[in-house]
């Protein structure tokens, strides 16, 4: 997939090149299992509290999971995030990231998102990432980074 050709969907409804939320140095890209849940809306809200920080710091925030335009919508404005948000329903991001892992859930084996997040540049090289990562906890060491 090349990033700076490819739209993808986004919370609005409508398709959007990543380059169009291009900051002075370049993305801060999280990938989140599922909208409306605990742990992945506690990381979200934490990206929202710091996204004045990440935007002084040139990167900006993009948040993605594999949810439906309205439910990323409904969860956008239902906890007032500032930044964009990605609905990859076909898994193209996540496959180009390598971020879909075998899960176990209640007896049940399926793909999903490993959290993960990933500081690229403005020409979408992969400067750092961070995978398997706890909710809340890594993104400081995020913000440490840039």
């Amino acid at each position: 997939m090349d990033l700076k050709t490819t739209k993808l969907l986004f919370s609005d409804n409508i398709e959007h090149l990543l380059s169009e939320f291009q900051q002075a140095k370049g993305y801060i890209i999280y990938f989140f299992p599922k909208a409306n849940t605990s742990a992945c809306t506690l990381e979200t809200v934490e990206y929202n509290r710091l996204y004045d920080q990440f935007m002084q710091a040139g990167y900006s925030v993009i948040g993605v999971s594999r949810d439906v335009p309205k439910k990323q919508q409904q969860f956008k404005l239902s906890n007032n995030i500032k930044f964009p948000l990605v609905c990859d329903v076909d898994s193209q991001l996540c496959n180009t990231f390598n971020v879909l892992k075998q899960k176990k859930m209640f007896n049940n084996t399926f793909m999903g998102i490993e959290r993960s997040t990933f500081m690229l540049d403005n020409d979408f090289n992969i400067l750092h990432e961070w995978r398997n990562v706890k909710a809340v906890e890594h993104i400081s060491d995020v913000l440490k980074l840039i």
